[in-house]
């Protein structure tokens, strides 16, 4: 055993005193994850959350009015305004440059009936133009569904209006006098029903209809939102919180890197030969190099997430759990050294080698494309990725609130990936040395 913390000792002294190794092993997880944590921090006031768009108001009616000021009253919508009032053009401007999603133009003769929308109304008026870019398919459908939301509040505010229902109700009995193709009973029937409609409207208190009774309004406890958030009680997690996970592999993937990079040296310079006649066997001199590894894999694990809980308030949720998920992690690549080190026989081959098979994990794991963006395609091939599993491993430890059972999978696939390629690198360097 002595042997075996000698030569991972012996490892660990030269990676620190390689100031390039290092560097890609703590400063860039670091700057990694303080810069897209920083990007993606969300704002106090909820604002990155808000689709934002500009409403165009050629009408010029009170009703075109009560529309804009409903669109901008709503929690989910963040209206630019300009103080020299918006044009078309300069609405659609702001939307070619992405300066805000889309645009809502009321056009002219918007207003008189409120029930156009059901088919009322001048038959050849324009409807309102939503522009937006047609890739933007999931604000699309939220602002859909916030325009007809916010119509049909005018709709219940005109409802309420007594003047304004009996104009309506008036101008609906000119029309049916007025209608080509309507025989006289279809006639005299609709004629009876909107004069009854009118002394109704006439009659009651229209006004005591808004407070309502003990029922519910139209589609109200059809849905319900329960809010959900962390069975630990923490406050909801912040984007450093995100981002630190990632930047943990990336540092782990600099410690295999490195490490693997130093033991093909060692081939080439003659020192693992003179290890070789000691009188330590070739499995203590694996031993020893996994042992470095792994032991490299905790410190920058330790380091990175002492600097994120002190520095940046990330709160990790599960100790213990982190602790098994930074092992299993640990266990992950340092068998991916063992392997990318036997992947040369050169000190540049293995460097080129390493890079070749981390980035394209990287790239489908999660570290550089985000897993919650990823196209069902994607998202299915990053599962033969550690970095996938790593960054879940992390996460569940951290803020995704993992028990035991949930943990089991992530990291007993690392530990499968990690003996699988550790195996892989044992036999193989065995072969080359005979």
């Amino acid at each position: 055993m002595h042997a075996i913390t000698t030569l991972a000792r012996k490892d660990l002294t030269l990676l620190f005193r390689d100031k390039f190794a290092l560097f890609w092993i703590f400063a860039f997880p670091l700057m990694y994850a303080l810069f897209f944590g920083a990007l993606f921090a969300g704002d106090d006031d909820g604002a990155r959350s808000q689709i934002a768009i500009v409403v165009v108001d050629e009408a010029g009616t009170d009703e075109s009015a009560a529309l804009a000021e409903r669109l901008a009253g709503h929690e989910s919508l963040r209206v630019l305004t300009d103080e020299n009032g918006d044009s078309l053009d300069d609405a659609k401007t702001l939307v070619r440059k992405g300066d805000c999603a889309a645009y809502v133009r009321i056009p002219p003769g918007f207003g008189g009936s409120p029930f156009r929308m059901f088919g009322g109304g001048d038959p050849n008026a324009t409807p309102i133009e939503v522009g937006i870019d047609p890739s933007r398919a999931t604000e699309r459908g939220f602002l859909q569904g916030i325009l007809m939301q916010t119509m049909f509040r005018g709709i219940a505010d005109a409802i309420l209006d007594k003047e304004k229902m009996t104009s309506e109700v008036d101008r609906a009995i000119g029309e049916i006098d007025n209608a080509e193709g309507l025989d006289a009973v279809q006639s005299a029937v609709l004629k009876t029903f909107l004069s009854s409609l009118r002394s109704f409207v006439g009659e009651v208190e229209l006004e005591t209809l808004e407070a309502g009774g003990p029922g519910q309004a139209f589609g109200d406890g059809q849905v319900s939102f329960v809010d959900v958030t962390r069975a630990s009680g923490a406050t909801p997690a912040n984007s450093f919180e995100i981002t630190f996970p990632s930047a943990i592999v990336w540092g782990l993937m600099g410690v295999a890197v490195s490490l693997a990079i130093t033991l093909v040296r060692e081939r080439t310079h003659g020192t693992l030969l003179r290890l070789r006649v000691a009188p330590i066997s070739r499995a203590q001199l694996l031993a020893g190099k996994a042992l470095g590894c792994f032991a490299m894999c905790m410190i920058v694990i330790a380091f990175l997430m002492v600097f994120a809980t002190l520095a940046l308030g990330v709160r990790i949720a599960n100790l213990p759990l982190a602790v098994l998920a930074a092992s299993a992690i640990g266990v992950c690549f340092t068998g991916l050294m063992m392997t990318v080190s036997v992947m040369g026989k050169s000190e540049p081959a293995v460097a080129g080698a390493a890079w070749g098979v981390m980035m394209p994990f990287a790239m489908v794991g999660g570290g550089m494309i985000p897993l919650i963006a990823m196209p069902p395609w994607l998202a299915s091939v990053s599962n033969v990725s550690p970095f996938k599993w790593g960054i879940l491993a992390m996460e569940g430890a951290v803020w995704r609130g993992f028990d035991l059972v949930d943990m089991l999978l992530p990291c007993g696939i690392l530990v499968a990936i990690g003996a699988v390629f550790f195996g892989v690198g044992v036999a193989v360097f065995r072969r080359i040395d005979g």
